[in-house]
């Protein structure tokens, strides 16, 4: 009976235990169930704050990135230059005369303790440094330097020394402007007393013509309006300036006088501007880009609101089937920079045209009948910056490298092509099939980094718009006169900019439309290999003078007329 009850007690107990385990473990395991909780609560909240942390390094990189760009565009230098053989002397490229005194000083106690022997070291004289020659064409006025009488005598006989030669140098002096006033005299002359005079209808009098004068009814000359529109236009002096040089001088010339003179002489040339643009539209290839221009008085809008300056660079084929195709740039102001203007512009182009990755030509770019082509110039600039900031073994070095491959074929080529080694045609042939390889390259390494790279990172960046920009930018092999980059319209709207940091805005749309059509004239006949100054004078004066003012637009444009034939 005893037996009996303690079995039941100890089952009871054991049971009891088992359940009291049972809870325990139960208790134990929603205790482990919080903390893993809490425990992936706190990684979530670890990897949201890694991720945070990852894109606050990413807007770091980005700001430390704004903030070197902004410094190399104020205090470093534009080229964007990168060591061929010697990358680990990205730092080094400063003053060379620096760096050559610092070297031959560490050397000297090095070779003074060699003993008596000494090295002569003749430096070589940089490209284009020394005196130069002056130009042959240049007006020489020979002065002669005579000894007197008494010191050409012989001492004892008294007859004069024999000459036996001479000593030339040459001296060049720069005479200041003047200012002088011609006089045109024109005689009259009145009918004749004959019967046979009086008997026709002959005028009663008679005189020479007026000289021709683009802007008609003015008191000043056509070299005049010359002088005040180079001085502007090419030197870049504002017309504020332009006075205070001219009163120095001794002529009271006003700029609002000056400012008129330039309006009327752009008005008159538009003809030429037009047909300019006429031209331009017949080009095989085109490239286009604008810059900023503020205009004060404009209707409607703002003084600080932005305007544009457009700028296109075309061909127009030469005359005979072997000449080279003659440069046309062309300039037009616009309140906008929308992609309407740039269509506007072109008009019923069709050929290849090649700008910058702005959107507002990817419109026009979609035509049919037009071929839009990117440029490696831009592309690269956002590499470079990153090798300028983080030296030339971070990761965008390589596609640096990569690009100059596409620039070192095109000079191989452009020197063969010049030298008459190379047919156009055979130049295209060659320069695909140099740069396929190259091309390949490129876009394999775009794609491995693209997903290697946070994709807002500066890096991420340049990938991502290289790779926007990529099918565009392997067109120029197509044609013969496009390069890998939209460089020439850069370098033709320089000049605009230059001008633009001295006299700052334009004061009417009036006046900026003049400084269009004028710009265009002027850089075209640059690039054509006219002197501004002279091809203006000839310009007024026999476009002027022409009684066909459609007839002489085909002998005076820049590109139409030779610079050795006035």
């Amino acid at each position: 009976m005893e037996s009996a009850v303690a079995s039941s007690t100890s089952r009871e107990e054991l049971i009891t235990e088992i359940q009291t385990l049972r809870e325990t473990l139960a208790a134990k395991e929603v205790a482990l169930t919080e903390k893993e909780k809490a425990l992936a609560e706190k990684q979530e909240a670890l990897a949201e704050k890694e991720e945070q942390l990852a894109e606050k390094e990413v807007e770091l990189q980005k700001a430390r990135h704004t903030i070197h760009v902004l410094q190399q565009l104020l205090y470093g230098p534009r080229s964007e230059r990168f060591p061929k053989d010697e990358p680990k002397e990205q730092g080094k490229l400063f003053n060379e005369a620096e760096l050559t005194a610092q070297n031959e000083i560490q050397e000297a106690p090095e070779a003074a303790s060699k003993g008596p022997a000494i090295t002569t070291h003749r430096r070589k004289k940089a490209p284009g440094s020394g005196r130069r020659r002056i130009r042959g064409d240049i007006e020489r006025i020979e002065v002669l330097h005579e000894l007197d009488e008494a010191a050409r005598a012989c001492p004892w006989c008294a007859k004069e020394r024999p000459v036996i030669g001479e000593e030339r140098s040459e001296e060049v002096e720069i005479i200041p402007a003047k200012v002088v006033v011609r006089v045109h005299v024109r005689r009259k002359y009145g009918p004749c007393t004959c019967d046979d005079f009086i008997g026709h209808d002959e005028p009663a009098i008679v005189s020479a013509p007026a000289p021709a004068k683009i802007a008609k009814g003015s008191q000043y000359a056509n070299s005049t309006a010359a002088f005040i529109i180079v001085s502007k236009y090419v030197d870049g002096l504002p017309l504020y300036r332009q006075e205070g040089a001219l009163q120095r001088i001794g002529l009271e010339l006003g700029r609002g006088t000056m400012a008129r003179m330039i309006l009327r002489v752009s008005e008159e040339l538009e003809p030429l501007w037009r047909r300019m643009k006429e031209d331009l539209r017949s080009s095989p290839v085109l490239g286009m880009d604008e810059t900023v221009t503020q205009v004060l008085h404009e209707p409607e809008r703002p003084a600080t609101s932005q305007s544009r300056m457009w700028v296109a660079r075309g061909f127009k084929e030469g005359p005979g089937s072997t000449d080279p195709p003659r440069p046309i740039i062309w300039f037009e102001y616009a309140d906008s920079r929308s992609g309407d203007v740039a269509a506007s512009i072109i008009g019923n182009f069709s050929g290849y045209l090649q700008t910058d990755g702005y959107s507002g030509y990817n419109r026009i770019g979609r035509r049919p009948e037009i071929v839009h082509v990117g440029c490696w110039a831009h592309i690269r600039r956002e590499f470079y910056r990153l090798v300028s900031e983080q030296g030339p073994t971070c990761t965008a070095a390589e596609m640096v490298r990569l690009i100059r491959k596409l620039y070192q074929i095109e000079k191989d080529l452009r020197a063969r092509l010049a030298a008459e080694a190379l047919s156009q045609d055979a130049f295209v042939e060659e320069r695909k099939a140099a740069t396929t390889p190259v091309f390949e390259e490129i876009r394999s390494w775009l794609n491995h980094w693209e997903t290697k790279v946070p994709p807002h990172s500066p890096l991420g960046s340049a990938i991502a718009y290289a790779l926007g920009q990529y099918r565009r930018a392997i067109r120029y092999v197509d044609h013969w006169l496009l390069t890998p980059d939209n460089n020439p319209v850069e370098n033709a709207i320089r000049p605009f900019v230059i001008g633009r940091k001295n006299w700052l805005f334009h004061d009417s749309v009036h006046g900026a439309k003049a400084s269009g059509r004028l710009y265009s004239l002027i850089e075209t006949a640059k690039a054509n290999g006219h002197e501004p100054y002279r091809y203006l004078c000839h310009l007024f004066t026999e476009y002027a003078r022409a009684s066909d003012k459609t007839a002489a637009l085909d002998t005076l444009l820049p590109y139409t007329l030779a610079p050795g034939s006035y």
